[in-house]
């Protein structure tokens, strides 16, 4: 108090205006063009202004899984789950993801077992994490499946099987991705009626689907199948699907991306390329219609700028003759796509 009525010395440091919402839109975006240390900066600056900030909190997890620290992720997740910090079931789903990724599968086993004997689950999410109990229970008995050449029983791998064909019917991404890791490790001949059914199932999730297809190429599988992506139904040839990396007009625009932001913006140029490999990875084996590059490059700059909280497509729409109704319906389907990939709950 004496030191208020002396008068107190003013602060000399002024802060930006809206400064933490600044830092979480540049730390998406980083996070989402794949600058991760970028991104960690720009969420532990969030945090020191907002110590409770859940998205600042969640965000500097996801950079430092990607950056490799999964041992910090840990911990931070594992506070954030004590603390009460972000969507209870949100940082649940990570902080399992980090333990497998860990190959601490006993202490998967005790938090689902804890998670399910405290909590009145839906009865879908209560099997998601029943399938993840099963599959953990297994890995905390033979953690190394990939390198154990020991014969397995018939029946045993059968069992291994059909739980792992069970959790690719999960609605959670993380089983779905957990299952297609683990099937990879296995012979194609004894899983491929798996890949099929996930395939042509319309509820998997159209990124998984990519990695199944892409590992049944890569082990020379000669089969058709049936894929079912986004309402629509094909029959792919496994032997006859394209690199989608090597694919020139994906190329293309890719270039045409880099040229348009590069030197003005690089950031966003990183974001809107994230946004396109995104949508290819998404979409494949189908090609993005129309098959114009100067077209893609203009939408995925006006999605990129809306999910970076600026919104250029007007200015856009005034530099290319483009019928603004057709440019908005490409930016709506790359951002559904975008959002739908990156997941909802994220940020």
């Amino acid at each position: 108090m004496a030191n208020e009525k002396k008068g107190t010395k003013p602060s000399n440091v002024v802060p930006f205006p809206n400064l933490p919402a600044r830092l979480l839109e540049k730390g998406m975006a980083s996070l989402k063009a794949k600058h991760y240390k970028e991104s960690l900066s720009c969420f532990l600056q969030l945090l020191e202004l907002d110590p409770g900030h859940s998205q600042g909190h969640l965000g500097v997890v996801l950079s430092l899984i990607e950056l490799g620290q999964l041992q910090e992720a840990k911990t931070r997740a594992e506070r954030m789950l004590k603390q009460g910090i972000g969507e209870y079931f949100d940082v649940l789903q990570i902080y399992l993801s980090i333990l497998i990724q860990l190959s601490e599968y006993e202490t998967v086993v005790s938090v689902v077992e804890a998670v399910l004997g405290e909590h009145q689950l839906p009865a879908a999410q209560a099997e998601s994490f029943y399938q993840l109990l099963h599959f953990s229970r297994k890995m905390a008995e033979d953690p190394e499946p990939g390198v154990d050449f020991t014969p397995e029983p018939a029946e045993d791998r059968k069992q291994e099987i059909e739980t792992l064909r069970s959790m690719l019917t999960s609605s959670e991404i993380h089983n779905q991705w957990i299952a297609m890791q683990q099937l990879s490790y296995m012979d194609p001949e004894e899983t491929l009626s798996v890949y099929r059914e996930f395939l042509a199932n319309e509820e998997g999730h159209p990124g998984i689907k990519t990695m199944a297809l892409n590992y049944l190429k890569s082990k020379n599988v000669e089969e058709t199948v049936t894929l079912h992506k986004f309402g629509q139904m094909y029959s792919i040839s496994i032997k006859e699907l394209h690199d989608v990396y090597e694919e020139p007009f994906n190329l293309e625009v890719k270039k045409e991306v880099e040229e348009r932001l590069e030197q003005e913006n690089p950031t966003l140029s990183q974001f809107a390329l994230t946004i396109w490999w995104d949508y290819i990875l998404a979409i494949y084996p189908q090609v993005p219609e129309p098959a114009d590059r100067f077209f893609w490059s203009h939408a995925l700059q006006c999605a990129a700028g809306k999910l970076s909280g600026m919104d250029a497509c007007e200015e856009l729409q005034s530099d290319i003759e483009i019928h603004p109704e057709t440019l908005r319906k490409a930016v709506d389907q790359l951002l559904d796509i975008e959002r739908f990939t990156f997941g909802p709950n994220k940020f």
